[in-house]
């Protein structure tokens, strides 16, 4: 498919999301949206020419309840009113809630559109948000309602890939038990890093046993460690899978600049990444809907742009103004070697559910 036929790729987005803030002193601002609409446009007017604005609508309650149970909705509407945390690192401010039920119509009617277009994108990856929590800046869990609502409609398969740097915990907890959901994570190492959970003993549960696969990712972890990941996993469970949409949701964190986090890749190993996945789909014909939202520190924006230059195929000049350092060899070898070694383990405790590893 050549760019004239993948041209106006449907693009999601309401100014209201900026409502989606935790105050002044948190490490997520509501601005962040707008700040990469400005940019996007006034430094890339011939990208954003290919990007379809649309605007979507509020979750409604009969929507967040497919995955959400009602009283957690009660609670979230109770804590807002006076302010309260749904965790330590997560409070409701007013309108937090409104911008997170715009975040998930958004991510809804994105994942709707890709089934049509081919692909569409999205604000959305708010993925430690459970079936009756919120934690991690999460308030509604997006990828996971998006995730039902095309089941209900029909879908048999749907493989969501979180390359986030943080696990996610609420998306693999909604869809433990349900094989019609592979849920493919590519983390920071949990023992290093919030929320302590994605490790490879994790498979999922019952009849969802061998649906859930999570790679930790070493700390530093670059471009060459994730190649093999895609490589030696993700991509032969997406032929084994053969799922009727892909998902993938992570925003600017694996940056080595990241505040939050300590992975290792710059900005053409995140373009790199989202093109191979965006490259595999087509590929194969699979409908791709791309989300992002987190990210922290000063190059969030930068980080967004390079998601965008991947999934578009668009030459643009992106800078980082922090060299990376260079690791000694002795290190690099030992990034590399564990690498190796969760790669072996896991694809041996695959291998009883998935017969493409041996």
């Amino acid at each position: 498919m050549d760019k004239g036929e993948r041209s106006r790729i449907p693009f999601y987005y309401h100014p209201d999301f900026s409502g989606y803030d935790f105050g002044a002193t948190h490490p997520f601002r509501g601005s962040r949206f707008d700040r990469f609409m400005r940019e996007l446009v006034e430094r890339f007017p011939a990208v954003n020419e290919r990007l379809e604005m649309r605007v979507p609508q509020k979750a409604s309650d009969d929507l967040l309840m497919a995955v959400h149970s009602k009283s957690y909705l009660e609670r979230v509407n109770s804590l807002e009113t006076r302010r309260g945390f749904l965790s330590p690192d997560t409070q409701l401010l007013p309108g937090s809630t409104d911008a997170a039920r715009l975040i998930v119509g958004a991510s809804v009617a994105a994942t709707r559109a890709s089934v049509e277009c081919g692909t569409a994108i999205g604000f959305g990856g708010l993925h430690h948000a459970g079936p009756n929590y919120g934690e991690g800046f999460c308030i509604f869990n997006d990828v996971a309602v998006s995730v039902a609502a095309v089941l209900q409609e029909g879908l048999d398969r749907v493989l969501v890939l979180d390359t986030d740097a943080h696990q996610g915990n609420g998306t693999m907890d909604i869809f433990y038990e349900d094989p019609r959901v592979l849920f493919i994570s590519l983390h920071q190492d949990p023992r290093t890093l919030y929320p302590g959970r994605g490790f490879i003993h994790e498979m999922g549960k019952g009849d969802g046993e061998g649906y859930t696969v999570n790679i930790p990712m070493p700390v530093l972890a670059d471009w060459s460690m994730y190649e093999m990941a895609m490589a030696e996993i993700v991509i032969p469970l997406l032929d084994a899978f053969q799922p009727e949409l892909l998902i993938r949701n992570g925003g600017s964190d694996p940056l080595f600049t990241d505040t939050l986090t300590n992975l290792g890749l710059d900005l053409d190993a995140l373009t790199g990444l989202i093109g191979m996945i965006s490259r595999e789909t087509r590929k194969r014909n699979i409908p791709l809907v791309d989300l992002f939202l987190s990210g922290y520190g000063p190059y969030v924006t930068e980080g967004w742009l390079a998601i965008i230059r991947g999934i578009l195929d668009e030459e643009m000049e992106l800078v980082i103004p922090e060299e990376k350092d260079i690791l000694p060899p002795f290190q690099e070898e030992q990034i590399e070697r564990e690498m190796r070694n969760t790669l072996d383990k896991l694809k041996m405790i695959l291998h009883p559910f998935w017969n493409v590893f041996f």
